[in-house]
């Protein structure tokens, strides 16, 4: 198999102590994700990005509601469709501090040997984005599939921010995409870890390994 690490959104905005919805510990993973996209077994390595406008469709504040309020999007394309979703704090927007990759990353990542890119997410203002590969209503496409192809990609390996959303769901993406996917758990931090045991079900419910 022709493996790729998918890294997932570790941006300023994600970390703590300063990110405006920082991950709790997702600092501590900067240095080991660091490590694993230096090992040769890679064949080509993406990092993904939030890349927000300000008037992003999931910031509670564009709604004037409190932040980490219950919402209903509807689809921008087919009446009729709609899922509940969580509104969040402003965050990762386009040029901003918050919205850049830590310093040390960049730099390893600029310095791999094997084929990498970085694809950016959410920058269509209308609808909301978790997966690396596609918004909520799977209508737009990032080019992170196209990437893959293009290495001849068979297995891509899951590790970022955060493991309970964008993480979860750009794993179920690759896997409904034909990739064998694995998540490093290890390698992830969670918004809300108590509900692990239940996001491992809805994992093995996709094909997807979490390790």
């Amino acid at each position: 198999m022709t493996a790729a690490l998918l890294i997932i959104d570790i941006q300023n905005d994600f970390l703590p102590p300063n990110g405006s919805l920082a991950v709790s510990a997702g600092d501590e993973i900067i240095n080991p994700v660091i490590q694993l996209a230096r090992d040769p077994k890679w064949a080509c390595v993406v990092m993904t990005k939030d890349w927000h406008s300000r008037d992003h469709i999931s910031f509670a504040r564009n709604h004037n509601l409190p932040d980490f309020s219950q919402f209903t999007y509807e689809s921008p394309l087919h009446d009729g469709q709609s899922q509940s979703a969580t509104l969040w704090p402003v965050h990762c927007v386009q040029d901003t501090v918050g919205s850049e990759v830590p310093e040390a990353i960049t730099e390893a990542f600029e310095r791999l040997d094997v084929p990498h890119t970085i694809v950016n997410k959410g920058y269509l203002s209308d609808r909301e984005y978790y997966s690396g590969f596609n918004d909520i209503w799977e209508d737009h496409h990032t080019e992170l599939n196209d990437f893959l192809k293009a290495q001849k990609t068979t297995e891509v390996y899951v590790v970022g921010l955060a493991l309970d959303y964008c993480v979860k769901n750009t794993a179920i993406s690759a896997s409904k995409l034909g990739y064998h996917t694995t998540i490093l758990q290890n390698y992830t931090r969670a918004i809300a870890p108590e509900l692990i045991p239940q996001l491992k079900q809805e994992l093995s419910i996709h094909g997807i390994a979490l390790e």
